[in-house]
């Protein structure tokens, strides 16, 4: 019992001296952190006229000029998080002038230098800075440290970097395939990364579309969707057809982003074997507005996946008046009872939501235009005459 007791007065020792440690830790973390800051807002009140000066030549001159001393390692560090934050915001000139200022003060000097250093985290920061500066002679560094490492977290670090500074379609090729390779990251991460690249990949991303691994199909049809627009080539169209649903889905949302799509082909998609296809198809043709397709969506309530049904009637629905027409000549029609039922309830809806929002001219007009239409087609219709 005796050594029992003193064993806990020893356990509660350690915890008290452990909660002490923590605790000064804590406090010491705290208070350097206090100073830091406290340290950096004097270093940027020193810089302010120097920050005002860049502020206000910045659409002036080729060339802006550099602090006349030389700067210390915490000054480098704070002007290098304020201009940074400029460059991130900026784009065109103004970004490249910046850039340049950036190589002047020996900002990409000093983080090559740090990207050498034997401790990750300053390699990490190093990194990201140089990416954020844009420097081309950092590309190769950048890449052959990702090489040599196993892919993780902080290797997307180094690929966004590497793809924020390469300057040859070449060095984007290695960086894209070395992703795919040899991780195990879903591909719109991947495809995160590309944006970050000022260079215009739509022959890689084309090339990557005849690859057999489905990484590089779903690669090069995301990429494709926001890079430069180009004659789309006929392989899309195939990979519509594949039984990978996201590379069938990306490959019909290429299509559609193309806008270079005639009738024939919107009603061959709306009569696509894979009904989600066809929900995409409809679903667009109503958020665009293209009015000229009512007659294909009408004849859409009728398909036998009710939620591309009910997409095409949503559609209609987004199509104003003409759509409220179409939707009342399919519900007096000599369609299915499921497609009456469905193009009423749709009409139902409609008339209460542009009820209560008739609250302008332009929306009493629609209202009222509708209320004619509906007389026109349901005045003996006892269940619709209750909506009005």
């Amino acid at each position: 019992m005796y050594i029992n007791v003193q064993v806990a007065y020893y356990m509660v020792g350690v915890l008290l001296i452990l909660m002490v440690v923590f605790i000064t830790a804590t406090l010491s973390l705290k208070w350097n952190k206090k100073r830091v800051e406290k340290r950096r807002a004097i270093c940027l009140e020193h810089f302010k006229d120097y920050l005002d000066y860049i502020q206000m030549h910045l659409g002036e001159e080729d060339r802006l000029r550099a602090p006349v001393r030389s700067l210390n390692t915490f000054e480098r560090r704070v002007l290098q998080s304020e201009l940074v934050q400029w460059i991130n915001r900026l784009d065109g000139v103004y970004r490249k002038r910046l850039l340049r200022l950036c190589g002047d003060l020996g900002l990409v000097e000093h983080n090559l230098k740090r990207l050498g250093s034997q401790r990750p985290l300053v390699r990490l920061d190093a990194a990201y800075h140089l990416g954020a500066l844009r420097a081309p002679e950092a590309t190769s560094p950048l890449l052959s440290l990702l090489y040599k490492k196993r892919v993780d977290s902080s290797s997307f670090i180094y690929a966004r970097a590497a793809a924020q500074t390469a300057t040859q379609l070449s060095e984007m090729g290695d960086l894209l395939r070395f992703l795919i390779e040899n991780g195990k990251q879903d591909v719109h991460l991947t495809a995160d990364i590309i944006r970050e690249s000022e260079l215009d990949l739509t022959q890689l991303f084309i090339t990557f579309l005849h690859e057999e691994n489905p990484k590089y199909v779903k690669l090069g049809l995301i990429g494709l969707q926001n890079s430069v627009k180009a004659d789309l080539p006929d392989r899309i169209q195939e990979l519509t057809k594949s039984d990978d649903r996201d590379i069938r889905m990306n490959a019909a949302k290429l299509l559609i982003s193309s806008v270079n799509l005639s009738e024939d082909d919107i009603q061959f998609y709306l009569a696509f074997p894979d009904w989600e296809i066809r929900k995409l198809f409809a679903e667009w043709i109503g958020r665009s507005g293209l009015i000229q397709y009512i007659p294909l969506l009408s004849s859409r309530i009728e398909d036998v996946n009710w939620m591309v049904a009910r997409a095409s009637a949503a559609s209609l629905v987004r199509m104003g008046e003409e759509g409220f027409e179409a939707l009342c000549q399919l519900a007096v029609g000599n369609g299915s009872g499921h497609s009456r039922s469905m193009a009423k309830a749709f009409i139902e809806e409609d008339l209460k939501q542009s009820k209560a929002a008739a609250s302008h001219v332009g929306d009493i007009t629609s209202y009222n235009h509708k209320q004619f239409l509906y007389k026109k087609y349901f005045e003996n219709h006892e269940t619709l005459t209750n909506v009005m």
